[in-house]
C-alpha cells in the first residue's frame, strides 16, 4: 500500500461538520497544520471545483477529494478524516459519508502516480473491516495500527486454540495443484484468492512454484518484495462461478504479459463466497484459449494499458448486475486506437466530457464510478484512450469497411453487438457491451466475441456465469 508513505496525520480526523463545504474546511486546515503549508482556502477552493465536473462520493460511506498543485513538500499528502453521524455529501445522489479521504499533490506530481494512489486509496477504504475498524465505538484510530491490523492475515488478528484445523480441509487441494504444476512444467500457479479469507496458500504454494494472485481487493496482500508472486491482477468486483474464475483470471494474466500463450497454468479455484478450494486445473493456453489472440499474437492492442482494460472489465460487471436505479442498462466501451474509431463516430448528444482536463476524465479516478455509471443510461457508446481518458458518451458507431458477411455473430445479440463488432473489425480497438435485455458483458476483438459473461438467471442471483 503505497499511500502510506504520503500520511500526513498518524490519526483518523474526527469531523464535526454536517455538510460537504465545512467537512472540506476541516480537512484542508488539518493537513495544512500537518504538512505547515499555511492557510487552507486554495486546497478547499480546489476541492469545490473539482466537485462541480463530478462528485467524488464513490460508495459504501466513502469519498475521496483531491486537489491538485498544492504546495507541499512531498510529491502526495494524504489525510484521513470520520464522521460517526454522518456527513449530506452529495444530495442529488442521496450520498451520505462516513469516511473522507483527502489527497492533495504538487504541481509537479505524476498525474498517473496520481491515479494510482487513489486507486490504492479506494480499495482499501471501501474494504469492510476498515470503514469498521474506523467506525467502531467512536474511538481513535491510529493509521499506521490500522495499516498494520489489515496487513495480517484473520488468523494473526483472532488466534485460535487449533490454528492448523483452519487448512485442513483446502491443504489437499494445494498439493494436488503443487503435483501436478511440476509434472506439467506449469509456468505459474493461478489462485483465486477471494474463495477464502486466509493468505496461508502463499506461503504453501509459493515454497514450490511462482503463483499469480487474482483477486478484487489488492489491498489485501503486502506482496511487492515477495519474489514468490509473479504477479498481482485485479479481479471485477463481482463474485463469479468457478469456470468464470478460470476464464477471467487467464484473460487479465494474458492482458498483463504474467504468461503467455505457450504456457501451461494451473488454476486453483472454489465457490465464490465460500471457504474452501475445491477444484485444480490444468490449462494449456494454446490449445484452450486460442480464441483469445485471433489474428494477433498478443490479447491486448498495443496502446491499451492492462490496468485500464482490468478497469473497464470491472466497470462492466458492476454495470451489469447492479444497472442504474433498479433499471437494466445496456452500453459500450471502445478501448484504443482513438484515431481511427473517431474517423467512425458521430456524437449523439453534446458530450458531457468535453472540456474537462484529461486527469479529471480519467476513468482510472475512482471518484469517476459514479458519473460513469450515470451516463451508461445514455444511448450510444463510451470512446476511451488506452491509457484511460474518456474522451466521449453517447457516442455513435458507424464503423466503414467493416464486412458484416465475414464475422457471423452468435444468436440474439443485436445492434448494439453489430456496432462492437464493427467497430472492432476495422480498426485496432477492443470493445466490451453490456446487454441492456441480458445483462450479459461481451468482449470483441478484430469483430468477434472474445469472451462473454452472462449474468445468471437461476436463483443464485449473486453468481456469474462465464459462458
Amino acid at each position: 500500500m503505497g499511500f502510506e508513505q504520503f500520511l500526513v496525520s498518524p490519526a483518523v480526523i474526527d469531523i464535526t461538520s454536517e455538510d460537504k463545504t465545512g467537512t472540506f474546511k476541516e480537512l484542508a486546515s488539518a493537513l495544512c497544520k500537518a504538512a505547515d503549508i499555511g492557510r487552507h482556502k486554495h486546497i478547499v477552493d480546489e476541492m469545490l471545483r473539482r466537485e462541480e465536473s463530478a462528485s467524488t462520493f464513490i460508495g459504501s460511506g466513502v469519498a475521496l477529494p483531491h486537489a491538485r498543485d498544492i504546495p507541499i513538500k512531498d510529491e502526495f499528502a494524504v489525510i484521513v478524516g470520520r464522521s460517526v453521524s454522518g456527513i449530506n455529501y452529495d444530495s442529488t445522489r442521496n450520498a451520505h459519508v462516513h469516511i473522507v479521504i483527502l489527497l492533495v499533490s504538487r504541481e509537479d506530481a505524476d498525474s498517473v502516480r496520481q491515479l494510482e494512489i487513489l486507486a490504492e486509496l479506494a480499495s482499501f477504504f471501501k474494504s469492510d473491516d476498515v470503514r469498521e475498524k474506523i467506525l467502531e465505538g467512536g474511538g481513535a484510530v491510529d493509521m499506521k495500527g490500522l495499516l498494520a491490523y489489515v496487513k495480517k492475515t484473520p488468523s494473526d488478528r483472532k488466534p485460535r486454540k487449533k490454528p492448523a484445523a483452519k487448512n485442513e480441509d483446502w491443504s489437499p487441494v494445494l498439493n494436488a495443484a503443487i503435483n501436478l504444476a511440476q509434472d506439467f512444467k506449469a509456468r505459474a500457479i493461478i489462485v483465486f484468492a477471494d474463495v477464502i479469507k486466509d493468505d496461508d496458500f502463499v506461503d504453501q504454494l509459493g515454497e514450490h512454484h511462482k503463483i499469480i494472485i487474482v483477486t478484487n481487493n489488492k489491498t489485501r496482500f503486502d506482496l511487492a518484495k515477495d519474489k514468490r508472486v509473479l504477479g498481482l491482477v485485479q479481479a471485477p468486483p463481482i463474485p463469479v462461478s468457478r469456470t468464470g474464475q478460470l476464464k477471467i483470471g487467464i484473460l487479465l494474466a494474458l492482458s498483463r504479459g504474467l504468461i503467455a500463450k505457450e504456457d501451461r497454468v494451473i488454476c486453483v479455484s472454489g465457490l465464490a463466497g465460500g471457504s474452501v478450494f475445491d477444484t485444480v486445473v490444468c490449462v494449456d493456453i494454446a490449445r484452450e484459449y486460442d480464441f483469445f489472440f485471433l489474428k494477433s499474437k498478443n490479447l491486448l492492442p498495443a496502446d491499451i494499458k492492462p490496468e485500464v482494460f482490468e478497469r473497464v472489465m470491472g466497470l462492466a460487471g458492476e454495470i451489469a448486475v447492479e444497472g442504474r436505479e433498479g433499471k437494466a442498462v445496456g452500453t459500450i466501451f471502445v478501448l484504443g486506437d482513438t484515431n481511427s474509431v473517431n474517423a467512425n463516430v458521430r456524437q449523439l448528444i453534446i458530450n458531457p466530457f468535453r472540456g474537462y482536463s484529461e486527469a479529471e476524465r480519467n476513468i482510472l479516478d475512482p471518484g469517476l464510478v459514479e458519473t460513469i455509471k450515470e451516463f451508461a443510461s445514455i444511448d450510444g457508446a463510451f470512446i476511451i484512450t488506452g491509457d484511460g481518458v474518456i474522451l466521449s458518451a453517447g457516442s455513435y458507431l458507424r464503423p466503414q469497411g467493416a464486412n458484416s458477411q465475414e464475422t457471423a455473430l452468435p444468436g440474439g445479440l443485436g445492434a448494439r453487438h453489430a456496432a462492437a463488432s464493427g467497430i472492432t473489425e476495422c480498426t485496432q480497438a477492443l470493445a466490451i457491451t453490456i446487454s441492456e435485455s441480458t445483462g450479459t458483458v461481451n468482449v470483441f476483438k478484430n469483430g468477434a466475441v472474445m469472451l462473454s459473461l452472462s449474468r445468471p438467471v437461476s436463483k443464485e442471483k449473486d453468481i456469474i456465469n462465464f459462458t
